[in-house]
């Protein structure tokens, strides 16, 4: 940090030697001998050239010097060169600062200007005097106007990332409505038609004693029972407001990862796995994991609990899973204040539940604490 720093500073001491070395040497073009008043003419010259080397970090005050060092150096009748360089910094210090400093120098700068004019003015010292100070104020005039296009410039730039910004999020807003839409569509159109369908062949399966029409019929209904889940799952992501993920889809095997951070607030963390672990549909098994991911995250954050129990229980024609803790529980259905995030807590959970098949309970438990509890069926229509 301290190499960055320094490096236009060096740039700077560079500058103002090499500045300085050039009005020395015009300076030498004029001086026939080395009294005192070309001694200090030389001093004069190095002390005008020497505030270039603090224009960044301190401009006014480097304009300022440079002209007064400028100005008595004029008035030993070698002005020239290191007079320009100071009108140079003032045009700088107008720059970088802000307008009441610019309005300063300007004056500053014509009556210094306006006072050489009419020194060196044998006649027509008004003319002279009014030609000085205009030329005076020019360089900060000039500097002042550099500052305000500046400005005018950044101000463009940023109106312009605010509508790119504005435009960006109406856009996300568009994409997400129509993405809600179609998932109502498809939700109320397609799934309610394969749900009649899962249901028809189960119930004329139970009608016929043919054998292979209730084999067929059997197969129809799996077929649209997995056709239907499938359609829950995809609905689902269809319904995150977020990129989708690219990676796998986590699994009810990864559960232990979301015990960490539990684990780490202080939480005794209880595991219970009921029944025989199987292979679940992709849909049921990412809204196991999503329903225990947020309530954890839910204990976590509010239930002020010392201990948590994540159970998963696997039955034969459904999946339940429950998180329940020993915390302070909740006045209102949804537990402690929701995580502010469109979709999830209670309401994300229910929804979950929902698009899976099953259902969301969520409730206090005594002698006090809290439970929530999914259960979703595995292939079956709600």
């Amino acid at each position: 940090m301290t190499e960055v720093r320094a490096a236009p500073r060096a740039v700077d001491a560079a500058w103002a030697a090499g500045v300085a070395s050039a009005c020395l040497l015009l300076l030498a073009l004029h001086i026939d001998s080395t009294g005192p008043s070309e001694l200090l003419a030389v001093a004069l010259t190095v002390g005008a050239c020497a505030p270039l080397a603090l224009r960044r970090t301190l401009p006014a005050l480097a304009a300022i010097a440079s002209l007064a060092l400028g100005i008595a150096l004029a008035l030993l009748g070698y002005g020239g060169a290191a007079y320009v360089v100071a009108l140079l910094l003032v045009v700088h210090a107008a720059i970088v600062s802000d307008r009441e400093q610019a309005v300063v120098l300007g004056l500053l700068t014509s009556a210094a200007t306006m006072a050489l004019a009419i020194r060196e003015s044998d006649d027509q010292v008004l003319l002279a005097a009014f030609a000085g100070g205009v030329a005076g104020i020019v360089p900060a005039l000039f500097g002042d106007a550099i500052r305000n296009e500046r400005g005018r410039a950044q101000a463009a730039h940023e109106l312009a990332r605010r509508v790119e910004e504005r435009r960006d999020r109406d856009v996300e807003r568009a994409v997400t409505e129509e993405r809600l839409r179609i998932a109502r569509d498809v939700h109320d159109v397609t799934g309610h038609h394969l749900s009649a369908i899962s249901l028809q062949a189960a119930g004329a399966s139970r009608t016929t004693e043919d054998p292979i029409a209730r084999a067929a019929l059997a197969r129809i209904h799996e077929a649209t029972a997995a056709a239907l889940g499938q359609t829950r799952h995809a609905l689902g992501i269809l319904k995150q407001t977020g990129p989708a993920e690219l990676s796998p889809p986590p699994r009810l095997e990864h559960v232990e990862r979301l015990l960490e951070p539990a684990r780490e607030a202080g939480l005794t963390v209880d595991v219970e796995v009921r029944g025989e672990r199987r292979a679940l549909p992709d849909a049921v098994e990412l809204c196991a994991y999503r329903v225990l991911q947020e309530a954890l995250t839910n204990v976590v954050r509010h239930a002020r609990a010392s201990r948590v129990v994540v159970t998963t229980a696997y039955l034969p024609r459904n999946l339940v899973v429950s998180v329940e803790d020993d915390g302070i529980g909740s006045d209102t259905d949804g537990g402690a204040p929701e995580p502010p995030a469109g979709g999830h807590g209670i309401p994300g959970m229910r929804e979950r539940a929902a698009l899976a098949g099953g259902r969301l309970e969520v409730g206090p438990t005594a002698p006090h604490g809290w439970r929530v509890r999914a259960d979703l069926p595995l292939g079956e229509v709600a």
